[in-house]
């Protein structure tokens, strides 16, 4: 158990702690810490403390306040360091599953940075040229470039490259604004990466239900007509979109030109809801569907050859259509005389034969 420091001790090992590492001709500028969390400790138990070492996962540069590419130290915890980085040294991850970002949602974003700050710390790894790759923070870093911020805080991680894959796409997961298909391509990039190996593991993995992941998933399932269509413009379908047309194409396999062409016209509604595109694409595809070729009537002349009748079979029914100048009650009657005879040619099926049939 550690004695009872006095007053003496206590003081002189607070100066040590405080005293920079290098002579500073001008004093730093202070910065504000955020309000502390958990349960309150004493100013002798937070020196105790100072002496644990910081987890491997971070980077601590040797000397945060003179390093080159980390401005400021804000402040340090057992599980994180907030330094701020310039957003000039931010790049994007590889593996950042947004294809699309929304400008009107980044300038109110960059809105709300100018209004409240900086509420949450962007997250990175250090690559070796000295840049800093985003895991974390995409939307909040084109925001700060938008309003004119020259750096952002920033938690540093130290992974790798597979750990980092990992981190950005599952630190992606509750982003605003991320489609259903970019969700789509984040989960079937995690199976083929072998993070995970069924939707029960993606599932796990990203704290959603298997039935939300299959649904995602059902996109990849689109003719690649139409996931290129979806590359371009990634909000242009969610699931329920992407049923309403695997259904259209099941029923109408030939019509995936007309289809595609119908979608074209939905660029410009994102709200759009299934239901609706299912009227849409009915409508276009109505003028496709193969119609059956109409049956000429047949054309029965007198003893001369012009038309007397023109007899048209359809269905069951048999329409005969009696020219000008045709004595239609005689025509009529030799009509019933020439069936009656021919009715009483034929042998019909029984009822009973007929039901079996």
């Amino acid at each position: 158990m550690k004695s009872k420091q006095s007053e003496s001790q206590f003081n002189a090992s607070l100066a040590a702690l405080l005293t920079p590492a290098a002579p500073v001709t001008k004093p730093s500028a202070m910065h504000m810490n955020a309000v502390p969390q958990g349960p309150s400790k004493s100013l002798e138990e937070m020196l105790q403390e100072s002496d644990k070492p910081v987890p491997a996962q971070l980077v601590i540069p040797d000397n945060p306040v003179e390093h080159s590419k980390v401005s400021d130290v804000l402040h340090r915890t057992e599980s994180s360091i907030i330094v701020k980085i310039p957003v000039q040294d931010l790049v994007d991850s590889p593996w950042q599953p947004r294809h699309k970002y929304d400008e009107t949602a980044i300038q109110a974003l960059g809105e709300t940075l100018k209004a409240r700050g900086q509420d949450e710390p962007i997250r990175v790894r250090r690559l070796p040229n000295g840049k800093y790759q985003l895991i974390a923070g995409h939307r909040r870093t084109r925001a700060a470039r938008l309003i004119g911020w020259a750096e952002l805080d920033a938690i540093v991680l130290e992974i790798d490259d597979r750990e980092a894959q990992k981190a950005t796409l599952l630190s992606n997961e509750t982003n605003e604004g991320l489609s259903d298909f970019e969700r789509a391509l984040s989960y079937q990039e995690l199976i083929t990466a072998g993070f995970a190996t069924t939707q029960k593991d993606v599932a796990r993995l990203t704290g959603l239900s298997q039935g939300r992941v299959s649904q995602c998933l059902g996109l990849l399932k689109l003719p690649q007509e139409i996931l290129d269509l979806l590359e371009k413009y990634p909000g242009l379908l969610s699931y329920r979109h992407a049923k309403v047309v695997q259904d259209s194409l099941e029923k109408h396999p030939n019509t995936l030109p007309a289809i595609i062409t119908a979608l074209d016209t939905l660029i410009d509604k994102p709200e759009l809801e299934s239901s609706e595109l299912k009227t849409i694409l009915d409508r276009a595809l109505e003028s496709k569907r193969p119609r059956k070729a109409l049956i000429e009537p047949r054309t029965i002349g007198d003893k001369n050859g012009r038309s007397a009748f023109k007899v048209r079979v359809h269905a069951h029914q048999i329409v005969i259509n009696i020219e000008e100048g045709v004595d239609v009650d005689m025509a009529g009657k030799k009509t019933m005389a020439a069936l009656r005879q021919f009715a009483e040619s034929l042998e019909l099926p029984s009822e009973e034969k007929l039901k079996n049939q």
